[in-house]
Order: structure tokens, then C-alpha cells, then sequence
């Protein structure tokens, strides 16, 4: 009887509520993880964010800049929103912001662990700006990954309160472990890129598929030779199996002896074939054969094509440091989609992305330049060409990397690989992935770059590019479809790269 007039109760006050105007939401599905962590102080994931009056995230109240240091105050995952605090030039505010502003990964694991090391923790991915300190007895929480760091949740103070930042290496839970170990690497394929010159990588000797070919150093080109696939195991160490061939990485004969060759080999899952990968700092790892506790090495830290690549005692040196950059995205024999159509959806991934009021503080500026910049003589659609190009093959060899439009003009032109507008004599049609370049009027230089994301439709060219002022006085990636400056006949149009992807 009691519970039939309990019911009746909740009944009637949500008949009540109705009547009086009041609207009853119905839950909905959780969309992002939420963590009993807080407050938690941060910052934007990148540029300026948009707060709101409601959890809902529907009524605009105001903005984040990317210096304001936010602190998160409570989750609802229903709504993929947070409470966040933040200051203003009236003193701090309190509002609603989502999720995703502030998280790499919104569906982040909640487990926690100890990272095992001292570690100095960034604002943001690209590893500027240093917020404080994360400590190795720390219990923190992985909340993604991104540009070779992970961004953590960690204590201050006494552990009432938390911070997230950004640290150099990739760190995982081990399976059923409350702590971190060694700075691991999530499973996938990789190029092996030398700290010595970012434009060399690990390669397999001629694309060779036998056993006992040689592991060389030779300049990126994206080939199957070049790519090389990590696997976990039990061990706490992992197998490097080359694309190309299918055979693993293995130092010859297990030898401890330092100048031992390195070579590619049959899978037999011996130690001479399983490596630990440890974090050097600023996104580069050592790579240490377990069958000897000796490093990946380039011979005599000499950089050119086809010196040997062996193993060697620890030394700290550059000769022993690899960056790891994912080629997953990227095209390989056993890929559908071709590397100029991974250009454009990768391009057209970033609409939307830009500065604040023109002030040339992004991301694809961040990358180019290796540190944050700020102000006139910036200007960055160039920039963000060669971005997307390095994200997508993990090299810069198909489109330079370059801030100026002139100069990368030249170079496609040297290669053979630009071809004029129809206003300045050329006949050619421009198709997905390629580039093309706008002038003020003069046939030698260039003023601005675009890259064509199909064929032409009417006349008027399909197009993404980054810089672009917008309503609102932020410079963005936008995409033109029908622009009357933008048409296969018009002055504007100086001509079309066409990459070697």
C-alpha cells in the first residue's frame, strides 16, 4: 500500500511540474566518461571555447581563451558537458563547456595508476608551456594521447585537488596492473624516425622480403620498406615486424657485441627479436634488443642513404633516439584509399580549426615553427598544407614544408609536378589532392594555397583552406564550393601542384 502512494505521489508532482510550465527531460545515454577527480585545473585542448548557461550546452554565455587557466568542477555525462570556472575581465565565472574542449579522448578509462618517473607536464600536446611537475608515487589518470604525449590527470597539493596536462611519451596500464611500467606504445604501425635528421627513417634494404636483409637508414619516401608494425607482449617488450616483407626486426646471431648488425628475419620469437621501448623525452624513444640490453643504433651518428643501422651500448646520443610516427592513416598495399583521397578527408577533419582575431597562434604554425607564435608575418595557409601532409604520410617529402606559397611553387616546379591555370596559358584539370595556388596577378609568385578536394563543378573549384577570416574575425579552415574568385577560368589562380603521394 506504502509503495502504491509513493508512486502516486511522484505521480502527481510530475503532473504538477507539467502544468506549471516546467519541462521534464527524459536521461539520456552517457557519451563521455566522467571522474570523481576534482576540481581539475586545465586548459583548452586548442584555441578559444564556447561556454554555456545550461548542462545542455544550448544557450551560448561566453568564451574561453586558450591562456585561462579553467578549472572543471563537476561532469554530466548525460549531457558530454562540464562545469567549468573561469576568469573573466570581471573576476570568474562559472558556466557549462563540453567534454570535448577540454579531453582528448571523452571515453577516457577512469583507472588509475603511478607513472613510475618524474615527468614535466605541458599545457597542451605540442609540448609548450610547462604547467608543474607530475611525480612518480602520483596516482593518475590517462585521458588520450596525441603528438607522441599523453594528457593525465594528476594531484596537487595535498590530492584534494587536480590538474590535467600533457607529458612526453605514450603511458598505458599494463593489464591488470595499478601502475604504470616503461612508457609503452599502443599496438599499431609505425615509421622509426632518426632524432639525427627527421627526414631519415628505418628501412629494409631495397623493399627486400628474405630473411637476413638489412635494416639501413635511408630517407623517408612512404614505402612499405619504411613502415614497420609493433606488437605488445607478455613480456613487457615488443615485436617490430616490417610491412613490407612480414619478418621481424632481429639482432643477428643474439649477439651483445656492440656494432652487431641488425637485420629483418623469420618470426621465431626468440629474445634477439623482442624490443623495449623507453621514452628519451621531447617524443622520441630508445629501442633496446632484450636479448642484450643494447640500443637500436645508426652507425657513427652518420646521416645518409643506406648506413647501417646496428646495435650498440646506451650512450644518451642522438644515433639512438626514434621518433614514432603512426602511418596507420597512411596508403599501403593493403589499402582501399588512396593517399590523395586520406589528404582530403584528413583536411576536411579540420574545418573549423583556426586563430584568434588573426592573431596566427595555431596549431599548424605551432608544428612548423616548434614553438608558439603570435602576431603579423605568420600567415599559415601554406603551413597547414604541410601539416596535413605530415599527419597523413608521416613525411614532408610530397608537399615541402614550407610557410611560403612562393617557395613551394618553385619547388613543385622543379620536380616537374606544376601545371599554370587556364588564365595564364595551362590546360590542365585539377583533381583531388592536388594544391592550388592563388596570385595577386604577378605569374611568379603566390599569395595563398587551397587544396582541391574533387573535380570542378560549373567551373568553380572544390577547395579546403586554412586562413581564411571568417564572420566572427577568426582566421579558420573553411571549404569553398561555389566562390566566384575561385572558378578554373579566373585571374586569381595561378596553377596546380600535383604531390607524389
Amino acid at each position: 500500500m506504502k509503495s502504491i502512494i509513493k508512486r502516486l505521489i511522484v505521480s502527481m508532482m510530475a503532473l504538477a511540474m507539467v502544468l506549471a510550465g516546467i519541462q521534464v527531460s527524459s536521461m539520456r545515454v552517457d557519451a563521455a566518461s566522467t571522474t570523481g577527480k576534482v576540481p581539475i585545473s586545465c586548459y583548452t585542448l586548442s584555441g578559444r571555447v564556447t561556454t554555456y548557461t545550461t548542462k545542455a550546452c544550448t544557450t551560448v554565455s561566453g568564451y574561453i581563451d586558450s591562456v585561462d587557466l579553467t578549472k572543471i568542477k563537476a561532469f554530466y555525462s548525460e549531457y558530454s558537458s562540464v562545469q567549468v570556472e573561469y576568469p573573466t575581465n570581471k573576476g570568474k565565472k562559472t558556466a557549462y563547456a563540453k567534454v570535448s574542449a577540454f579531453f582528448q579522448d571523452v571515453n577516457f578509462s577512469t583507472s588509475t595508476g603511478k607513472t613510475g618517473k618524474e615527468l614535466v607536464a605541458y599545457r597542451r600536446s605540442t609540448g609548450t608551456a610547462t604547467i608543474g611537475t607530475v611525480y612518480a608515487t602520483d596516482i593518475c589518470i590517462v585521458t588520450g594521447y596525441a603528438n607522441g604525449r599523453t594528457q593525465l590527470i594528476y594531484p596537487v597539493g595535498n590530492g584534494s585537488t587536480f590538474k590535467m596536462g600533457w607529458v612526453s611519451g605514450t603511458y598505458s596500464f599494463n593489464s591488470g596492473s595499478s601502475s604504470f611500467g616503461s612508457a609503452t606504445v599502443s599496438n599499431g604501425t609505425y615509421t622509426l624516425v632518426s632524432a639525427l635528421n627527421n627526414n631519415y627513417v628505418a628501412d629494409i634494404s631495397g623493399g627486400a622480403l628474405a630473411s637476413q636483409a638489412n635494416c639501413q637508414l635511408y630517407q623517408s619516401n612512404g614505402s612499405n620498406a619504411q613502415k614497420f608494425t609493433l606488437t605488445y607482449n607478455s613480456d613487457g617488450y615488443y615485436t617490430i615486424k616490417n610491412v613490407g616483407s612480414g619478418k621481424v626486426l632481429d639482432c643477428a646471431g643474439a649477439s651483445s657485441a656492440n656494432g652487431t648488425n641488425v637485420w629483418q628475419y623469420d618470426s621465431n620469437s626468440s629474445s634477439a627479436q623482442r624490443w623495449k621501448i623507453t621514452g628519451a623525452g621531447n617524443g622520441y624513444y630508445t629501442i633496446t634488443c632484450k636479448c642484450n640490453g643494447k640500443c637500436l643504433d645508426v652507425s657513427g651518428g652518420n646521416v645518409y642513404n643506406g648506413n647501417n643501422i646496428q646495435i650498440y651500448e646506451s650512450n644518451g646520443t642522438n644515433s639512438q633516439k626514434w621518433k614514432l610516427v603512426s602511418t596507420s592513416a597512411n596508403t599501403s598495399s593493403s589499402s582501399s584509399t588512396p593517399v590523395a583521397q586520406q589528404m582530403v578527408n584528413y583536411e576536411l577533419s579540420q574545418l573549423g580549426i583556426g586563430d584568434y582575431k588573426g592573431n596566427n597562434n595555431v596549431k599548424y604554425n605551432t608544428w612548423y615553427y616548434g614553438r608558439n607564435v603570435s602576431g603579423n608575418g605568420y600567415a599559415w595557409c601554406m603551413a597547414f598544407q604541410a601539416y596535413c601532409c605530415n599527419q597523413i604520410t608521416g613525411s614532408n617529402n610530397a608537399i615541402p614544408k614550407t610557410a611560403s606559397c612562393t617557395s613551394a611553387v618553385n619547388i613543385f616546379k622543379s620536380r616537374g609536378q606544376f601545371q599554370y591555370s587556364k588564365y595564364y596559358g595551362g590546360n590542365y584539370a585539377p583533381k583531388a589532392g592536388d594544391l592550388v595556388y592563388y596570385t595577386n596577378g604577378s605569374k611568379f609568385s603566390s599569395c595563398h594555397v587551397g587544396m582541391i578536394i574533387s573535380a570542378s563543378v560549373n567551373g568553380y573549384l572544390q577547395t579546403v583552406e586554412g586562413n581564411i577570416v571568417c564572420s566572427d574575425g577568426n582566421y579558420k579552415v573553411v571549404k569553398f564550393t561555389n566562390n566566384p574568385k575561385r572558378t578554373i577560368n579566373s585571374r586569381y589562380v595561378l596553377g596546380y601542384a600535383t604531390p607524389n603521394y
